[in-house]
């Protein structure tokens, strides 16, 4: 495992609990969705890709089970694992798979900042042959 150096302010805890609930209402809010909405897109999306999101003989998740995931004063419930790709596909937004990662020092990034990241790759790698190329030169 590499080692990941945080900022002397960055002070991540692995009880994500209250983070977490909080990046879910935040994004539900930037996605400009209702909770209805949501709850319905996570349900059309867990058909379509085979996760159950419901224990025992229910098969929908309801509006109740989704506020209680939502409560952040109700730590002791939270949404599972196999449903984060859901809970940010169904919003569009990424703040809840975010605060799971910022918990290891790590941060999820979009496309923009892929590509932006390998743009900086190749940059590198170019500024690197450019100084062996040099080097060569000056040996001739």
């Amino acid at each position: 495992m590499s080692h990941i150096q945080l900022d002397i302010f960055d002070r991540p805890t692995l009880n994500i609990a209250k983070a977490y609930k909080i990046a879910m209402n935040d994004d539900i809010r930037e996605s400009n969705l209702s909770r209805a909405q949501v709850l319905d897109r996570m349900n059309d999306l867990a058909e379509r890709h085979g996760v159950c999101l419901v224990h025992g003989n229910g098969k929908l998740l309801t509006i109740g089970t989704l506020d209680k995931w939502l409560n952040p004063a109700d730590l002791s419930r939270q949404m599972p694992a196999k449903a984060i790709p859901l809970f940010c596909a169904a919003t569009g937004r990424h703040k809840t798979m975010d605060a799971v990662a910022v918990s290891l020092g790590l941060r999820v990034i979009g496309q923009r900042e892929q590509k932006m990241l390998r743009w900086a790759d190749a940059k590198i790698t170019v500024k690197e042959q450019q100084k062996m190329i040099r080097k060569i030169e000056g040996e001739l």
